[in-house]
């Protein structure tokens, strides 16, 4: 009950800031300071090869690049595929499937820390080399959720349209674990950045979700585009300018993997949570370059 309780007192703290923080009279004050550290940062941002730089630029044009696994860097997949599968299997179905209370689960922190390769694959210096040129400023990983999706449950949360508010821009990686061939084993889906712009604008979107009931009145569902590939697709994403939803399966379960970045002076800090806690995060880091260990422990890290 103390818990319940606690975490609606933190909702409501939330809430509060964020609609202070929105005054036009901080609102600007906080954005140009976010645009002088983008300045500041530019010629600090790591060098990239051709092959990733044309990826920041698509990410940057369309806020969206699918690949795979295989494609980005075969040797890592043949790892994390081989851990992420082992994993698959401890992620076992509730008892009474029909009380859940949330249309997936995620494994916990106990199984995340068996199978440490697919944790540590969000801090693969490349990745995050990539998402320090696409964010613009030094990179904070909040960490890794892998999910089992289940069928045919009532859209929730993350499964209704949405936009991340973390920050300005995020960065997002998935990775599909099972095959995704059409809509029905539950793709993510998005709807372009441009258009994404005129809903916002013409719904006088701010926050919260947006079931397909209203959507479908603001934007025809040909609009709504799916990522679409066979297991070990790896889709990079910025859920903070498109909106997006994950689907919910009726085909068969969806298993995905989830890797959540943003930088370290995100608009709204008190809604980055690391899917890990600090005692488990220092653990990881032992095992981490310095630069790397300053993206995990990116609350301690030193400021600019």
């Amino acid at each position: 009950m103390m818990k319940q309780i606690s975490k609606r007192f933190k909702q409501v703290i939330n809430y509060s800031r964020r609609h202070v923080e929105d005054l036009p009279i901080l609102r600007k004050g906080i954005d140009r300071m976010y645009q002088k550290r983008l300045m500041n940062h530019f010629e600090y941002l790591p060098t990239l090869d051709a092959k990733d730089l044309d990826l920041v630029s698509h990410l940057r044009e369309e806020g969206v690049f699918i690949t795979s696994l295989d494609a980005f860097d075969v040797s890592l997949a043949s790892i994390f595929l081989t851990q992420a599968a082992k994993l698959k299997q401890s992620l076992i179905l509730p008892t009474n499937l029909e009380k859940c209370s949330q249309p997936y689960m995620l494994a916990t922190p106990s199984q995340v820390v068996q199978y440490p390769e697919i944790f540590l694959l969000g801090l693969n210096e490349r990745l995050l080399k990539i998402a320090e040129n696409y964010l613009g400023l030094p990179i904070a990983y909040h960490g890794m959720y892998f999910h089992r999706d289940f069928t045919n449950t009532l859209p929730k949360k993350s499964k209704l349209w949405h936009l991340d508010m973390e920050d300005y821009r995020s960065f997002k990686v998935i990775i599909y674990l099972n095959d995704i061939s059409n809509d029905t084993y539950g793709p993510l889906q998005y709807i372009p950045k441009e258009i994404t712009a005129s809903v916002v604008k013409k719904t006088g979107y701010r926050y919260g979700y947006i079931n397909d009931s209203l959507m479908s009145k603001s934007l025809s569902e040909k609009e709504w585009k799916s990522c679409l590939g066979p297991s070990g697709t790896m889709i990079f994403m910025d859920t903070a300018t498109l909106f997006h939803r994950g689907k919910v399966p009726s085909a068969t379960d969806r298993f995905a993997v989830f890797f959540d970045y943003t930088t370290r002076y995100p608009k709204r800090p008190y809604y980055c949570k690391s899917s890990l806690p600090d005692s488990t995060l220092k653990t990881m880091a032992e095992q981490v370059s310095n630069f790397q260990k300053n993206c995990l422990l990116w609350r301690h890290a030193n400021r600019m």
